[in-house]
């Protein structure tokens, strides 16, 4: 058992490393902070601060991804700081296997996200830590940024389309309005009308005057012209109205519609220029994925190895070990060697 306990001793103490471990908590935040219109107040519901499951999930396998490791190790130096040769055929796996020995991410019963880095370097294994915690930061913003920007390249390219269409639509409706003479859907008849009622009764008034003036002697034939003229102009005018009112009948309707499209057009337009506003200041604002708990901190104490544990296991062993190889030469003892060979 001293041997034992001694031999155990001269190894933990002369040839295991100290390491340190470091953990950073944090939380995964909603894909609502990203959303335009919950940013902007817009949505029916309210907003949630906190990722689900499923975003826990998103948050882990990026922490867990190829690209985040191998950004650690060329941010800082693993190659050299692990003494791997890199000349090595296999220095990629066994960097990279080393670095998965000391990289442990995992999820809370709280669901919160504890990021360890254990190293011999206290402050290193800090800083690994909080970088990586940055960079999971970074790629998550990045993918749903990527997202926003898919969208807005959807919206833009739809911008040319619908302004082309609303363009058309626009040229179609000064045709017909030139055309049927159709300006005012809402008052242009009631004008029209009237101005037709107002003509033909002043027509009427006239042809009236006519008739009783052309039954009196000694009137003027001037005054008798003026009023043949007048009823020409009235009549021309109830004539002009009845073709103007025909013409704009005619038309009505197809003005009505292309202006209801045009209008619809332009509010639709206008909709998506306003949500391409939103999504690009979305796309644009600093908000982080996750949301931090505690930053990696310097630690003091060593993770490992636990020297004391190993010693006392080790004697332990020892001890147990000794009273079995006492128990079995006590039982050899006891046995007729000779007899048993005799036999």
């Amino acid at each position: 058992m001293f041997f034992a306990v001694v031999g155990t001793a001269v190894l933990v103490f002369g040839f295991m490393d100290d390491y340190y471990k470091s953990t950073t908590v944090f939380y995964a935040a909603s894909p609502d902070v990203f959303k335009p219109e919950q940013l902007f107040g817009l949505s029916q519901k309210d907003m949630e601060f906190y990722g689900t499951d499923d975003d826990v999930d998103r948050i882990l396998t990026i922490a867990e991804s190829g690209e985040l490791k191998e950004y650690l190790i060329k941010r800082f130096d693993l190659y050299r700081h692990y003494k791997i040769d890199t000349a090595n055929p296999k220095a990629p796996f066994k960097v990279m296997e080393l670095l998965d020995k000391l990289y442990d991410v995992v999820k809370t019963r709280h669901n919160a996200i504890e990021l360890s880095v254990e190293d011999k370097d206290k402050a290193l294994a800090a800083e690994i830590a909080n970088a990586a915690r940055d960079k999971v930061d970074e790629i998550s913003q990045r993918l749903i940024r990527q997202s926003q920007a898919n969208n807005l390249a959807i919206l833009e390219s739809d911008f040319a389309a619908k302004q082309l269409e609303l363009r058309r639509i626009n040229d179609t409706l000064t045709q017909l309005r030139e055309r049927y003479g159709v300006y005012d859907l809402e008052k242009q008849a009631e004008t029209m009308t009237s101005v037709k009622a107002q003509a033909q009764a002043n027509l009427i008034r006239y042809r009236a005057k006519l008739g009783v003036l052309q039954k009196k002697a000694n009137v003027p034939s001037d005054s008798l012209d003026m009023l043949v003229a007048s009823i020409e102009g009235y009549d021309a005018e109830m004539k002009n109205g009845d073709a103007n009112l025909k013409r704009y009948g005619e038309g009505m309707n197809d003005v009505s519609l292309y202006a209801q499209l045009f209008k619809k057009e332009r509010e639709q337009l206008a909709m998506d220029q306003e949500r391409y506003i939103q999504l690009k200041t979305a796309h644009g604002a600093k908000v982080s994925s996750v949301h931090l708990i505690e930053s990696a901190p310097i630690p003091i104490e060593k993770s490992r190895p636990k020297r004391s544990i190993l010693i006392l296991v080790a004697g332990l062993l020892g001890l147990i070990l000794s009273i079995l190889g006492v128990l079995l030469l006590d039982s050899y003892r006891e046995v007729d060697w000779k007899s048993e060979f005799k036999q």
